[in-house]
């Protein structure tokens, strides 16, 4: 490859998947011409963020479509192609799939009224009885709660609510600190059936269904890593879901794998 600038080796950080053998392994930026740069092109246009052809010619166009990359994943957006944006880019074309949901609708929701979904926010229903779970948040009493997934003990899961609305799972709450929009506004609500006493193990099951979802709701919506939190960060005062048994570090896991 010839170039403007010097270029440099990146090394290999994450494992070989289909996607990562079409990313160039040395450094390149504005200036820089040829294949390398024509194998970085390639995937730009494959992610739809570069239009017409790879011309193996790093212009401006190609800078800023690799800025607009950055951006998306939370990067300096400085439209240089080095270790850090390799490895985005990786986990970009890793693909992602919604699992398997079954649809049972909630009238407890309310529009979005044009919120961004940046959050993701994990609970415990408080019983064992999925039964009793999709009864009490599918009910249309005086205590109308809802959430947009459920995950029962036996790693099913439901849909209650279309991601395009609001779920009432929240209650009073804050992200960060910040109450205006709502969280229930800005956030997607999980329920996991489970009593919440923290004797009661979280099934495999569950877990594996949260490695999933998480992620693919993470990706689509791109979600901060530090907005997918508990009922009990952005209700410390009345909440403590999802329970202290929670093994939080295999979500991360599987959040820090694609995103």
């Amino acid at each position: 490859m010839s170039s403007s600038a010097t270029a440099h080796r990146i090394p290999s950080t994450t494992s070989t998947s289909s996607g990562s053998l079409d990313l160039p392994h040395v450094s390149l930026s504005e200036g820089s011409k040829g294949s390398e740069v024509q194998r970085l092109q390639a995937v730009l246009i494959r992610l739809k963020y570069l239009g017409g052809r790879a011309d193996g010619d790093f212009g401006p166009k190609t800078k800023e479509a690799l800025a607009r990359f950055q951006r998306d994943w939370r990067q300096t957006p400085d439209g240089a192609y080095g270790p850090e944006t390799r490895t985005a880019l990786q986990k970009a074309l890793t693909p992602v799939h919604k699992p398997a949901v079954v649809s049972r609708p909630s009238p407890n929701s309310e529009p979005r009224n044009g919120v961004d979904i940046d959050a993701i926010i994990l609970h415990h229903t408080g019983t064992n009885r999925i039964s009793v779970d999709l009864a009490t948040l599918r009910s249309r009493g005086s205590r109308r709660v809802s959430s947009h997934y459920l995950i029962a003990p036996t790693g099913t899961v439901y849909q209650l609510v279309p991601d395009s609305r609001a779920a009432w799972h929240a209650g009073v709450s804050s992200l960060h600190g910040v109450t205006q929009p709502s969280v229930n506004a800005r956030s997607i609500g999980i329920e996991i059936t489970n009593d919440g006493t923290g004797l009661t193990p979280f099934t495999e099951a569950q877990y594996l269904a949260l490695e999933r979802l998480v992620p693919y709701l993470a990706r689509t919506y791109k979600v901060p890593k530090e907005n997918i939190v508990g009922h009990r960060d952005v209700a410390p005062d009345r909440k403590t879901d999802p329970a202290d048994n929670f093994e939080w570090e295999r979500v991360r896991r599987a959040v820090d794998a694609i995103v």
